[in-house]
């Protein structure tokens, strides 16, 4: 029984990674700032606007005057749900069919809060202080569903402290740094077939149904640093490289509703586990064009190094021999175009456009990640209260094509063994409201 408890195991601890939600391409979180929003995050790595902007530069604290703090709330409301799909059982268990629903609405909506301060400390220095949630997920699938020995709820959150230091040497320049201390916990779950797992011992499969529940965390460092330059009057650019930060993450596996047979010490038994979680790399650029005193031209691009999973290795620490599953991710790339239109002295219109490229696959999409490319269309304003206080807000609306999974359980040995054969097709969409508070010393 030692593999096919493996398999099993591996199964729920193997989603670490690989759960998502339609919010952001992985489980990246850009909805950082409502100034950013309104444009779809164009030109985010040049702005210099607004404190909220160090989360995609540190330079960009350079250009702001006194001490500043900014409060950023956003509700993301995400629908991904199967509009069609079939499930059997490896031919090896009998080919039967895996009974049903499609799953109904996986998507959770979430809360990503967000808050900022920097403070001048000289004419060319400032420093900063961001607490973040820059990397996170929630999804659940129904009990009943088909895809239940795939995926049932999937929980990744992370909280990162980032203190940061600008520099303007020249009028024209500005550098940033930052330290990220980045802590992540993880929880998921997904049913096991013990009556496959036991089919040696006389189970049925589909007969003795039970689940599996992994949580773990962690706390490590990454860096950050970023550029931007004036080369002329009304332009700006901007350059960030975000460190990747390598988490290790450590905690319990636990099964519940096991079979007799399959209760010894090294199969279905309670027992810790590890496994890698990688936050990766990002390269974001930025163009901050002003047109005239109203308007302003706006353009991003955001690569992000997801190629770094190309395999999962999952360690136990009963003696199971580890666990390794293919990912196979690539790098993608987020682009935006944006524009803002001041309208008077107190009241600031944005609006932008942005494509943002899927790192996953298509052999490789699961009911975890039935992710694809999707396009935002965003909104946004900023009102001036009185002196010193600004409100912002920002509205966008993510449109996915559906994507399809096809998942095919080759037989003995896999790690699809104990989940079958899956097909189905997702239809996806997300809307995000953000709002924002700006204070001035």
């Amino acid at each position: 029984m030692q593999r096919s408890s493996s398999i099993g195991t591996a199964a729920a601890l193997g989603a670490v990674i690989l759960a998502t939600d339609a919010r952001a391409t992985g489980y990246e979180l850009r909805e950082q700032s409502a100034v950013g929003q309104g444009a779809a995050f164009a030109g985010a790595a040049a702005r210099g606007d607004d404190p909220s902007m160090i989360f995609f530069n540190p330079a960009a604290m350079a250009w702001l005057p006194g001490t500043q703090v900014a409060i950023v709330g956003s509700g993301v409301f995400p629908a991904v749900e199967a509009i069609s799909g079939t499930a059997t059982r490896n031919a090896t268990l009998g080919g039967s069919r895996i009974a049903g629903s499609l799953g109904g609405d996986i998507g959770v909506d979430a809360f990503v809060p967000a808050v900022y301060a920097t403070t001048a400390i000289g004419p060319d220095w400032r420093v900063g202080l961001s607490v973040t949630a820059p990397w996170g997920l929630v999804t659940k699938s129904a009990n009943e569903s088909i895809s239940l020995y795939h995926a049932l709820t999937s929980s990744l959150r992370t909280v990162d402290i980032a203190p940061a230091v600008s520099w303007r040497p020249l009028p024209n320049l500005a550098f940033g740094a930052a330290l990220h201390i980045q802590y992540a916990v993880a929880r998921l779950s997904n049913a096991v077939d013990f009556g496959a797992v036991g089919a040696r011992a006389g189970l049925v499969p589909g007969s003795r149904d039970g689940r599996a529940t992994v949580s773990g965390n962690d706390i490590d460092l990454g860096w950050q640093i970023g550029t931007q330059w004036e080369p002329l009057v009304g332009t700006r650019l901007g350059l960030a490289f975000r460190s990747a930060v390598f988490h290790g993450l450590k905690g319990d596996a636990s099964f519940e509703g096991v079979p007799a047979p399959l209760t010894g010490p090294r199969d279905f038994a309670h027992t810790s586990a590890r496994a890698k979680l990688v936050t990766p790399e990002t390269l974001t650029l930025g163009l901050q064009q002003r047109i005239d005193d109203r308007i302003t031209l706006l353009v991003g691009a955001e690569w992000t190094n997801w190629s770094r999973f190309q395999e999962l290795v999952v360690t136990f620490d009963n003696g199971r021999a580890p666990s390794v599953t293919e990912q196979r991710w690539r790098d993608n790339w987020f682009l935006s175009l944006g524009g803002e239109y001041r309208w008077n002295e107190a009241l600031t219109l944005r609006a932008g456009i942005a494509h943002d490229q899927t790192p996953v696959r298509t052999a490789e999409r699961t009911p975890r990640i039935p992710d694809n490319d999707r396009t935002w269309l965003s909104i946004g304003a900023s009102y001036a209260l009185k002196p010193g206080v600004i409100v912002s807000a920002g509205y966008t609306h993510i449109f996915a094509p559906d994507a399809r999974v096809e998942l095919a359980d080759p037989g003995p040995g896999s790690s699809n063994l104990l989940r079958g054969n899956l097909n189905s097709v997702y239809s996806a969409s997300v809307d995000i409201v953000t709002a924002q508070l700006r204070f001035l010393f």
